[in-house]
């Protein structure tokens, strides 16, 4: 559930948090609870097990948070997956635009058709989840950096201070893992644009972990574990929210109008009236013209089209 104006209040914090040096205010408690992790396990794996409950903690506290983006997310996929078949035609009519205004009205149409269907164009993200989740995890991240009994420590026989290949191999697999499992389900046309994150994902991580000392490798690997869990909930249920975005979304096919040109000022939106303002703004713009503009000549050709079907009926 989005609360009105929380994200732009969670970004003055989070600002507010950056220019005072504050954005890793969480350090000392979870350094705290590391610590605490480590006396209570003991033994020579004890640092590794300490990041690893953090990690994981930390991580099934917000999963919850995390499912709900996803879920939204999916919802917004679901529904655009329905809206197919009128995106294609806005497509189609990008593709054979051969002037300034053809284009500009194709790509009203196609937020037309994304507003008039209440669907976003930002895939149902929450910013609120990503500025909620930044101090929290950079907390984590510096509490495992800066862990004094880091520099001695191994965990089942892997250097937790210096570099490991076997780390930075099991994340990358992890995320490999993970973005397999977020492409079963999702409609084909989505599937072609996503799928180059099944490749960038795990080789970004793989190199991101590679140059790092193995604590903080063993903490992505540890919150990769808990994306898949994630996943694997999401796509377990994608179906269900498929079925119900199926009988409940109700699809407004505006793509005919909105090429055409026939929505009202008030449908076409803040970004078209903005860019209609600027046409006019442009030099010759005043001068009328006694040629009729080709928007007024689809009017007049619809209002014939009414003319002669009303006819028809009364004969």
């Amino acid at each position: 559930m989005k609360i009105k104006g929380l994200t732009p209040l969670l970004l003055v914090i989070l600002l507010v948090m950056v220019f005072t040096g504050n954005l890793n205010i969480l350090q000392g408690p979870l350094t705290d609870f590391m610590t605490w992790s480590e006396e209570v396990i003991g033994g020579q794996n004890a640092v590794g097990w300490s990041i690893i409950i953090l990690t994981l903690g930390v991580r099934l506290i917000l999963m919850p948070m995390m499912v709900q983006q996803q879920h939204a997310a999916t919802v917004q996929q679901e529904k655009m997956r329905l809206l197919q078949p009128q995106l294609k035609k806005v497509q189609e009519a990008q593709k054979q635009a051969k002037t300034q205004e053809e284009q500009m009205r194709a790509s009203q149409a196609m937020m037309a058709i994304y507003r008039e269907n209440g669907v976003s164009m930002l895939g149902g993200m929450n910013f609120s989840t990503i500025i909620i989740q930044w101090p929290i995890f950079i907390g984590l991240y510096d509490a495992i950096r800066a862990s004094k009994d880091l520099a001695s420590a191994t965990f089942f026989g892997i250097s937790l201070a210096d570099k490991s290949m076997i780390l930075a191999l099991g994340t990358a697999l992890a995320y490999g893992v993970q973005a397999y499992l977020s492409m079963i389900g999702i409609p084909e046309e989505q599937k072609k644009s996503m799928s180059m994150m099944m490749y960038v994902m795990p080789v970004m991580m793989f190199f991101m972990t590679m140059v790092t000392n193995g604590g903080i490798a063993l903490y992505f690997f540890a919150g990769a574990i808990v994306m898949i869990l994630q996943q694997v909930i999401i796509t377990l249920w994608r179906p269900s929210i498929r079925r119900r975005v199926f009988e409940t979304f109700e699809v407004k096919d505006v793509v005919d109008d909105a090429l055409a040109g026939n929505l009202t000022t008030a449908q076409t939106g803040a970004i078209a009236n903005a860019l209609k303002s600027a046409q006019k703004q442009q030099p010759g713009a005043d001068r009328k013209d006694v040629t009729p503009s080709s928007s007024a000549l689809d009017e007049q050709a619809l209002r014939e089209r009414n003319r002669k079907q009303n006819a028809g009926k009364q004969g």
